[in-house]
């Protein structure tokens, strides 16, 4: 999760992902936090005399590789990285419901700009499977914060903020010829977001192109990149929220203004009877009537981008270990991942 991927696909949570860098990006919810993207992992250009004996079972293929003078890093790997994402979020199609009641249109409620914060840590184990393709998986634990700004039919802001455990699924293919090399990589991630009924999904894609420097020292070598990641996020979400934890204590004025709002709507229009009941639920709580007042809710959210930019390094000590950074930049999406790698073969 790269994530990404994971975490901005949380509303009012937030990625990924992000997934889209060795993902999430959560993300949102209003983020999901999407899953971090794939290693790269290019095939160093110098050749090197063929071995005397074969080498380990994985990548298969790789003898023939080897013996036609390319040197291969070890098969398994398995990373640690921290992964953070920020990205502006659009919600639409609100649904509201109190007391386990029927959703109706809250089209009434209206959003302006909604930024979504997801962090996370993940564990990421890969294997080589051929030369120029590998499988992995994330597994990340993490948290995000959404902030969402109300515009009608009253003004204000609010935060949520949840945790999620997100499970990624990618694979990674990767191509080098001196010195130069390309890596595309597509993962799904699915992430468990509290407040959120229903598990969420978010798919990243990313392609990067780079160059792979090999010092003296056997296996020592500084790569560099650029690339472009796209984050896509389920778009339905429903669930449960206590308003205590999403709004701030409606003033009495606030309420008269929902109500005035309200009123506005012609008898037979549905929207009219979410309204109604959401004033009410806010006039018991500044009542005191109901402490523990709570909505239910359904609403789409989507990336205000898609596509964005990555821009990368790696330094490898050794055949064995590796270090990276990279960010994602352009667009209403953000984000920086670093991350450490011990590759082995068996």
């Amino acid at each position: 999760m790269h994530a990404g991927s994971w975490l901005l696909s949380l509303v009012l949570v937030s990625s990924t992902a992000i997934a889209h860098q060795d993902p999430a990006q959560p993300a949102s919810t209003g983020t999901m936090v999407q899953a971090p993207a794939a290693a790269v992992q290019p095939l160093p250009p110098e050749t090197t005399a063929a071995p005397a004996d074969e080498g380990p079972l994985f990548p298969l293929w790789g003898d023939k590789v080897r013996k036609a003078g390319f040197e291969l890093p070890p098969a398994f790997g398995v990373m640690v990285n921290y992964y953070y994402q920020k990205s502006s979020i659009l919600i639409s199609d609100l649904q509201l419901g109190v007391n386990n009641g029927p959703l109706h249109d809250a089209s009434f409620i209206q959003f302006g700009d909604s930024n979504a914060h997801a962090n996370a840590l993940a564990i990421r184990p890969s294997v080589m499977l051929l030369p120029f393709l590998s499988f992995y998986t994330v597994i990340s634990s993490g948290n995000s914060v959404t902030e969402v700004n109300i515009t009608s039919p009253t003004t204000f802001s609010t935060k949520a903020s949840s945790g999620a455990f997100v499970v990624s699924l990618g694979a990674t293919a990767q191509f080098g010829y001196k010195g130069f090399f390309v890596v595309a990589d597509f993962n799904g991630s699915v992430a468990d977001v509290e407040r959120i009924s229903d598990l969420m999904g978010s798919n990243l894609l990313s392609f990067r192109l780079g160059y792979n420097y090999r010092f003296g020292r056997p296996g020592q070598s500084f790569s560099f990149w650029l690339g472009t990641s796209a984050q896509v996020i389920g778009l339905e979400t429903n669930g449960s929220v206590k308003l205590a934890d999403v709004l701030p204590p409606p003033s009495q004025s606030t309420i008269d203004q929902i109500n005035a709002r309200c009123a506005e709507f012609r008898p037979n229009d549905p929207r009219g009877q979410a309204c109604q009941d959401f004033a009410n639920k806010l006039q018991d709580w500044r009542n005191g009537t109901d402490p523990a007042a709570s909505v239910q809710y359904a609403l789409n959210k989507k990336p205000k981008d898609v596509w964005n930019m990555l821009a990368g390094v790696q330094f490898a000590l050794n055949r064995n270990w590796y270090f990276r950074t990279e960010l994602g930049f352009l667009g209403s999406r953000t984000s920086v991942l670093v991350g450490t790698e011990y590759k082995f073969d068996l």
